[in-house]
């Protein structure tokens, strides 16, 4: 192989962004423990690709394929699912923490809380991922959709997904 791989170091200056600790190492940990929460959470697997490694020139190269993400071929599940938890845990006075599958589909909570509806924009794998993690916590949730084919819309709509779907 001809061509090496290029990189550049990110000069940009650092932020105050006030939204950043939202990445930070304890949020993600609370992520990932409440995903691991779901009856349905399996790690995703990872796919050896030999001759992309061959064709890169390294010694391995690894693809972590999202598309079993709780069986939806959808990847984005998790941030949909997780910002629920956190719109919930902060109308609670909660922390997310507090919050596993186990609570947020509890009766309690459902008498704590009551229900939201959760809106979105797209004609993809956010939208589906949004339907499901409503449906499962037994929220409400309504995709907003461009003009699309009708196989795209119920595409996106799991089974038995309280829904209404605007296409404009």
């Amino acid at each position: 192989m001809d061509q090496k791989i290029q990189w550049a170091v990110n000069h940009m200056p650092k932020t105050d962004d006030k939204n950043l600790p939202v990445m930070g190492l304890e949020e993600i940990r609370k992520a990932r423990t409440f995903h691991e929460s779901f009856p349905q959470y399996t790690k995703t697997p990872l796919t050896k690709l030999d001759h992309m490694a061959e064709y890169l020139g390294v010694k391995e190269v690894y693809l972590k394929d999202e598309s079993y993400r709780f069986g939806l071929n959808a990847f984005k599940v998790l941030g949909g699912s997780f910002a629920m938890a956190r719109y919930i845990a902060s109308e609670t006075g909660k922390d997310v923490s507090e919050l596993p599958y186990s609570v947020l589909t509890s009766d309690q909570l459902k008498k704590e809380f009551g229900q939201a509806t959760f809106f979105t924009a797209t004609d993809g794998n956010h939208g589906r991922g949004v339907a499901w993690a409503a449906n499962r916590l037994g929220q409400k949730a309504v995709v907003h959709m461009p003009k699309a084919p009708l196989r795209r819309v119920w595409r996106t709509s799991p089974k038995k997904a309280p829904r209404w779907i605007s296409r404009r």
